[in-house]
Formats: C-alpha cells, structure tokens, sequence
C-alpha cells in the first residue's frame, strides 16, 4: 500500500528534545499511555504508527487488542524489535510492520524524525535490512515502501573499494547507503531499480537542462574551459550559477561571461 504524504503519523515513546522544529497538525507524540489510547480513540486509525520502545509497542498492541481497533491501512514501524511473541498479532493488525526482527538497520532517531515528515520521503531510505544468502539488500523508503536491490548493482568503486554488506548504515538523512567504507547514493538505487523514479529524474533533468545555468555549462564546455577561467568571477560563483543556487546573474557579471564566452549576454540561454 502506498504511504498517503497527508495520513497521520504517530510517534510512540521518543525521547526528550528529539523533535526541534514545530510539527504539522498531522503528526502526533504519544509520551504516555493515555495520549496512545488517545491517538487511536479519534475518528480515524489510519496512519503510521512509529514506536520508540519495545514498551510503547506492547501499550500499542494491548489498546489495540482490548478496543478491538480497526488498523486496516495503517503502517508499523518498531524502532526496537517487540517481543517475539507479539509479532503475530502485530502483523494480523498492521500492514506492512517493519522492523520487528533484530536484523533492520536504521537512520539515527533525529535524521529518521526529520526525514520520515519530509515532503520527498519517497527519495529516501529509512531503513534496511541485509540477507546475506540470498544477497539481497532491502531498504525501506520514507513513504513506508520497499525496494530489494541484489548485490550484483553495488560494483566496486574507482578506488577500488568494495561493498562490506554485513556493515549496513544509513547515512545523510537517507541520502546514502553505507556498506562499510562504500558508500552509495539513493538517487543511483532507486534509479536502477524504480521505473516511476527514473521517469520523474529524467523529466527533472529535461526542465532543469532549460535553465540559464545548465545553459552556461554547457556553453562553457564547449568553449573549452575551467570554472576557474572567468576572472575577475570566482570559480566558486561560476560553480553556484551553473547549479542555479543563485538567481539571474548582473548585468556586470553577464557581461565578464559574455566576453570570455565570446557570445552576446542575451545569447547564453539559448545554448
């Protein structure tokens, strides 16, 4: 089932000065037993539940059970495995759980708060696990979907380094998957592995290639020359317009680009 950006998510059980910034009106932190039962007593069950402890997941599964409570399009993640026991019940009330054995790898609890909210948690992976038989990598995405990626797309790196797949982390608010020392981007994963993604990155791609920056890059390149041959420009300012961080450059800059691309200022857009 696909995570809905807008359903609920309910934190159980975190600890002091985890959430920094003030949250949007659907998500909820249960720090005791009565806002739990308080969360599943409003007019919809539906949401992600997060539990922090294997406590706050037993509190969680008790109400549920003793209420008889609906959990039909609700999602599960235990940030510490439940009991062993629990786990039958938990997976006939909640689908999909993740993270109810001890092999689930996640962000640190600040980066997973942070990026679980995020508007783009599609793009970025929560968690993960590793079956090393059947060498299989899976990594659960910020809108609580799952992608198994084979061994076979980690190829060693230029220097040589090679994938350690027992040493699993996930790194820079989801952005990277570590295994040991290799490291690997999320936007090349979910590339080689997800059509959708790889349509919505080559449609980014084709807008952003219209850009007064892609624009200059590739004006630049073809003259032949360095960030670094724009003086009095830094490299530094050259590098920030070709990425589009800054808006349309002055009409003194604009003309220092124009000289040394020997083309007229109104002419580098259409490149």
């Amino acid at each position: 089932m696909m995570f809905d950006t807008q359903q609920r998510i309910i934190f159980l059980g975190p600890q002091k000065g985890l959430f920094k910034k003030t949250l949007p009106p659907r998500i909820f932190i249960c720090r005791d037993r009565s806002e739990v039962e308080a969360a599943m007593s409003g007019r919809t069950n539906k949401g992600t539940w997060v539990s922090f402890t294997r406590d706050f997941t037993d509190i969680l599964l008790k109400h549920a059970v003793d209420t008889r409570a609906d959990l039909r399009g609700s999602h599960l993640i235990t940030l510490t495995p439940p009991r062993v026991e629990s786990i039958p019940a938990l997976l006939g009330l909640f689908h999909p759980a993740f993270g109810l054995g001890a092999g689930f790898h996640w962000l640190s609890k600040d980066e997973f708060v942070e990026t679980i909210v995020m508007a783009v948690a599609s793009d970025r992976f929560i968690g993960g696990s590793v079956d090393l038989k059947a060498k299989a990598l899976t990594l659960l995405r910020g809108d609580i979907t799952a992608v198994v990626a084979p061994f076979s797309i980690f190829p060693r790196s230029g220097d040589g380094t090679a994938p350690d797949f027992a040493r699993l982390r996930l790194l820079d608010y989801g952005r990277t998957v570590a295994l040991g020392s290799y490291e690997a981007s999320t936007d090349a994963i979910l590339y080689e592995l997800d059509p959708d993604y790889r349509r919505k990155l080559r449609k980014h791609r084709q807008q952003s290639e219209k850009t007064f920056g892609a624009s200059l890059m590739r004006l630049r390149k073809q003259r032949g020359l360095k960030r670094s041959d724009f003086a009095p420009i830094s490299l530094k300012e050259i590098a920030r317009l070709e990425r589009n961080e800054v808006g349309r450059p002055r009409a003194k800059t604009l003309e220092v680009l124009a000289s040394r691309l020997n083309v007229c200022a109104e002419e580098i857009e259409t490149f």
